[in-house]
């Protein structure tokens, strides 16, 4: 599995660029439509959704009470407390100075709350 916040914008790009390839050679009907047509065409969704959905579903998944893994998320806020704030996430966002060295747990505690 490829993490999507480690991957650097030329990397994405590098990989959509395969499967835009794989979609004409599969597809020779979508030579010459944008990228996004093509994958309508072909009914299915870009490397970047996919991976987005992925992250979800594995963030869902470690923060599920019966994960082995929940001991590195920090401790959930209290209910009442969520309920007045503006943004309502479970748990308390880390701060970072820079992207570029988040963990993916952290990643996950900014993006999929």
């Amino acid at each position: 599995m490829v993490w999507h916040h480690s991957l650097s914008k030329t990397q994405c790009e590098s990989l959509e660029a395969i499967q835009r390839r794989a979609i004409r050679i599969t597809y020779p009907v979508t030579v010459g439509m944008s990228y996004i047509f093509a994958l309508s065409y072909a009914q299915i969704p870009s490397l970047h959704s996919r991976r987005e959905d992925t992250n979800k579903r594995f963030f869902r998944s470690i923060s599920h009470p019966s994960s082995y893994i929940l001991s590195l998320l920090p401790p959930q806020r209290d209910s009442t407390i969520t309920s007045i704030l503006r943004s309502a996430a479970i748990y308390p966002r880390p701060a970072t100075r820079t992207k570029r060295f988040t963990s993916p747990v952290q990643y996950f505690l900014l993006n999929y709350q």
